[in-house]
Parts: structure tokens; sequence; C-alpha cells
């Protein structure tokens, strides 16, 4: 079963609310960032969660030669998926042009 915790700052002391079930999760953070609007110092409320039955590493867990583990072509690139094409207008790495 899959765990989710959420993180948060309350006056810049670190707190987390675990959970099995993710509305109850979404729940709670949508009434931490209530409670902020109405002047509790929250912050930095995020989700995590990992799936207990995941058999490898996030992503791609290598790659050889170009190659990803199934053997098929490793194409991923920043650049791609945040250049010209999608219409950023600067480099998110070095905040240079990326025309």
């Amino acid at each position: 079963m899959t765990e989710y915790i959420v993180y948060f700052t309350i006056d810049s002391i670190p707190q987390s609310y675990n959970t099995f079930y993710m509305d109850v999760a979404l729940k709670f953070m949508e009434d931490m960032r209530k409670q902020r609007r109405n002047g509790l110092n929250v912050t930095h409320i995020v989700l995590s969660a990992e799936n207990p039955n995941q058999v490898g590493q996030m992503g791609v867990d290598e790659i050889v030669d170009g190659k990803n583990p199934d053997g098929s072509d490793y194409t991923w690139s920043k650049a791609h998926r945040a250049g010209e094409e999608r219409g950023a207008p600067f480099s998110i790495i070095d905040n240079r042009s990326n025309k």
C-alpha cells in the first residue's frame, strides 16, 4: 500500500503528516493552505509518495551507449523539453537565450 506524506513547516519548524489515502492527504494540504490564508505561518506544503511495488529506480536506471535498458534509443534531452520548441525564452540551466 502506498503511503502519502505531507511535509510542511509551521513557524519554520519542519513537520509531517502521514496517511495511506491520497484523498486524505490532499484534504490535509487544502486545510493547511486555508489556515495559511487565515494567518497561520505555514509554508512549504508538499506531498510525497513512493510506490512500494516499484521494481526499479525512478526514471531510467542506466544508459549504456545511448540505449535504455530495453535496447531502445535514449532520446530525452532538457533542451528538447524546455527549449525553443516549447516556447521557453531562456535556458533554465544557464539563463541564456535558446535562440
